[in-house]
């Protein structure tokens, strides 16, 4: 009798789906200098109250608070700044590099202060003259730039900018999954809600038939085994009320989680709406929208990031060309004031052998942009997928919450019907119980309709990472 309902109520337990909280990683130690002591009014105005009751959110106030607070979101936003910072530095690296240096040397014996150059030894009248000293210190800048690395250089500076795309992506990404998870935390909590009250006005109708029949056994128009048969149907009922509860308790701990907030605080839904979401794009719209999914986005940039990869390796068989300068101060003890140099140079480097790993490095490379280029197609039909069972998903989700309708008013006037036939005496407690039961079981699958349809529309949405449905 009560088998059916169970599978219902099981079902709208675990109709949140799997919740990803998206809390990578933790975040790091904080050095902070201890503040000045301050008088206990000023500590109570700098200190915000802590919220200490259970939490009342609209839908929208949910989703905000989980864009504004999940710790996970937020460690992936510092990952793509950090990534972004490193493709500004990569691209930097192409105006050289300019140093400052200093050096002092004792020599075991007296050698030319600095380098040896004919226009000194004409002005020192020949090399007894030349500044000699076993003390000296040299200090200046330093200049080099590359010139021409082979694409070397370049290609670096494209991968850093891949990694930069591809963690903007992820976050685009995991915000619209977390949108997802925190509509369909919400809409869970407001099905076991729902279902709560339900089993709650099930409970209450099989407390007044106890009642009734405690009075029908007393004067002997009912046999005590109809009344014990209701008390059993009354317990079980209020064993099942329970079980909503505690699931109603961790759908609301997640939730409160993915909000980065204490989960035994505990929140408060408003009620489940009776409302329809239908599509704004079209299918074919939606599966073109689903080919810009960050998803496929990552691998696209991978692939093209494999690419670049390819090229690195390949620049390491072309000759380079490097440019460098310096300015130096030479001093020591026995100069009176530092002497002066400087240089400018152009060098060529040209790789003759690395014991053939370059070529290696290049066969791997290209193995990389191969594996990349199957993963891009691989992920689109991997998302492409999804969307066409989310697409079924939400049309049985339709045709699930038009059933559930008319089970619930079938379900209504058959357990009224019944209960007159009982109290005349037509029927038996077996037939108003199990019309009871169905019902509970039709209001329960209504509620959990409800709650699927929203579910399925949301889904849809992180697919395409777009507001189709609404």
């Amino acid at each position: 009798m009560t088998r059916r309902l169970l599978t219902v109520l099981a079902a709208v337990a675990l109709c949140a789906g799997p919740v990803a909280l998206a809390q990578e990683g933790t975040a790091p130690a904080q050095t902070t200098t201890q503040p000045a002591a301050a008088s206990p009014n000023d500590q109570a105005e700098a200190t915000p109250p802590a919220e200490t009751g259970p939490i009342h959110l609209s839908l929208e106030e949910a989703i905000t608070g989980v864009m504004e607070a999940n710790p996970g979101l937020k460690a992936l936003g510092h990952r793509s700044a950090a990534a972004a910072k490193n493709a500004s530095a990569a691209g930097r690296k192409r105006w050289g590099n300019l140093d400052a240096f200093f050096t002092y040397t004792r020599y075991n014996d007296d050698r030319l202060v600095r380098p040896m150059s004919w226009e000194m030894i004409s002005e020192a009248g020949g090399f007894a003259g030349l500044p000699w000293d076993r003390n000296q210190r040299h200090y200046g800048l330093t200049y080099s730039i590359p010139l021409y690395l082979g694409g070397q250089l370049s290609n670096n500076i494209k991968i850093a900018n891949f990694e930069s795309q591809k963690a903007e992506a992820l976050v685009e990404g995991t915000r619209w999954q977390l949108r997802f998870n925190a509509t369909s935390l919400y809409t869970a909590a407001q099905t076991l809600d729902r279902v709560e009250g339900s089993l709650g006005e099930l409970v209450k109708s099989l407390e007044k038939t106890k009642e009734r029949l405690d009075l029908m056994v007393e004067s002997g128009k009912r046999p005590e085994v109809d009344r014990l048969k209701v008390v059993e149907q009354l317990e079980d009922a209020r064993a099942q009320r329970e079980s909503v509860r505690a699931d109603r308790v961790r759908v609301g701990a997640l939730l409160l989680a993915l909000m980065g907030k204490d989960p035994s605080l505990g929140i408060v839904v408003d009620p489940l709406p009776d409302r329809t979401p239908g599509p704004t794009m079209t299918p074919e719209e939606l599966r073109t929208a689903a080919l810009e999914n960050s998803t496929i986005r990552r691998a696209r940039f991978t692939y093209d990031e494999s690419e670049s990869q390819v090229k690195v390796r390949t620049a390491s068989f072309i000759p380079k060309v490097f440019a460098s300068g310096n300015v130096t101060q030479n001093a020591a003890p026995s100069v009176d004031d530092p002497l002066d140099s400087w240089q400018v140079s152009v060098g060529v480097v040209v790789p003759i052998l690395h014991g053939t790993s370059r070529f290696e490095e290049l066969a791997a490379a290209k193995e990389q942009r191969s594996a990349a280029e199957a993963s891009v197609q691989n992920t689109q039909l991997r998302v492409q997928s999804q969307l066409e069972e989310a697409l079924a998903r939400f049309k049985a989700a339709q045709a699930e919450l038009k059933a559930a309708r008319a089970r619930v008013a079938a379900g209504t006037e058959a357990a009224r019907i019944e209960q007159i036939r009982y109290d005349t005496g037509a029927s038996t407690i077996e037939d108003l119980l199990r019309a009871q039961a169905r019902k509970q079981a039709a209001e329960a699958s209504l509620a959990k309709a409800r709650g699927g349809l929203i579910t399925a529309a949301e889904r849809i949405n992180s697919i395409v990472e777009k507001e189709a449905m609404k």
